[in-house]
C-alpha cells in the first residue's frame, strides 16, 4: 500500500471493495467449471441426446493392402528356324527282277564315299519296290579307288554263302552301282579278306585273278539294256563319167 492509501484511509476502501467482491464470483465460476474426477462424477449420455453418431459402432477394419506389380517381362521372338537343305546328288543302285539287273535312282549327300554307296546297297531295295538284292549286309568290307578302279574287299565267309550261279549277278550288282555312282571310278577289281580273287563275269566266265572288270563285262544282265548307238551315213551315188 502506498504512502497515499496510508494517509487516506477511504479512499482505500473504496480500492479494496471491488476485489471483495469479485471474489466469490471468481470461486462458483471456478468450481462450475473444474474438472470431475472418481467414477462418480462421470455419468451416461441417453443414446438420443448424442450428436453425430459420436456413439455409432464401426465394424470395419480399416487395413491397407500394398499391391506390388511386377515389370512385364520383355517379349521375346525366337527368329524362325531355318534349315539349309541338304544337297543330294543322284546314284543308281542296281537290285535284281527276276534275275536281271534293274537299277533305282536315290540320293546322297554332295561329296558321298564309295562306303555309303556300298551302306545303300546293303540296305536293300527300298520296301515299297518289288526288287531283290544278293547283297547281304557286311558282305563288301571296304572300297578303295586309284586311278580310276576302285578295289572292292568281300568277306570271304558272307560270299560263300552265295550260290555258285547266282555270283555273277551278286558281282554285276556291286560293279555297276558303284561304276554308276561314282564319276571316278571306270573298272573294278575284287579281293576276299584282302586278297585277289577271280570272279564271274556277266556270261559267267570267270575273270583272271585281280583282273579289273568294266561296266561292258556286266551289261548282258540288265533288264533293259541300252540300245547301242546308231550310226548315220550318207549315200553316194556312183558317178559316171563320159567318154
Amino acid at each position: 500500500m502506498n504512502r497515499a492509501s496510508m494517509n487516506n484511509p477511504a479512499r482505500s476502501r473504496r480500492s479494496l471493495l471491488p476485489a471483495l467482491v469479485l471474489a466469490p464470483a471468481l470461486l462458483i465460476a471456478a468450481g462450475a467449471c473444474g474438472v470431475p474426477t472418481g467414477e462418480d462424477s462421470f455419468s451416461e449420455i441417453p443414446g438420443g441426446e448424442v450428436l453425430f453418431d459420436l456413439d455409432a459402432t464401426s465394424t470395419s477394419t480399416s487395413s491397407t493392402t500394398t499391391t506390388t506389380t511386377l515389370p512385364e517381362a520383355p517379349t521375346t521372338t525366337d527368329p524362325e528356324a531355318t534349315t539349309t537343305p541338304i544337297r543330294l546328288d543322284p546314284v543308281e543302285i542296281f537290285f535284281l527282277s527276276r534275275g536281271r539287273l534293274q537299277r533305282i535312282e536315290l540320293g546322297l549327300p554332295t561329296g558321298f564315299s564309295p562306303d555309303q554307296v556300298a551302306d545303300i546297297l546293303e540296305a536293300g531295295p527300298p520296301e515299297d519296290v518289288a526288287l531283290d538284292t544278293l547283297i547281304e549286309k557286311g558282305l563288301i568290307v571296304s572300297s578303295v579307288e586309284s586311278e580310276g578302279v576302285l578295289t572292292v574287299d568281300l568277306d570271304r565267309e558272307i560270299f560263300r554263302r552265295i550260290a555258285s550261279f547266282d555270283q555273277a549277278e551278286a558281282i554285276g550288282q556291286i560293279l555297276m552301282t558303284m561304276i554308276s555312282s561314282l564319276r571316278r571310278v571306270g573298272q573294278v577289281a575284287f579281293t576276299l579278306d584282302g586278297v585277289p580273287t577271280a570272279v564271274k563275269k556277266g556270261n559267267n566266265l570267270l575273270a583272271d585273278v585281280g583282273e579289273a572288270l568294266s561296266y561292258d563285262d556286266y551289261v548282258v544282265l540288265l533288264a533293259e539294256v541300252p540300245a547301242s548307238p546308231r550310226t548315220t551315213g550318207t549315200t553316194v551315188a556312183p558317178t559316171t563319167s563320159e567318154d
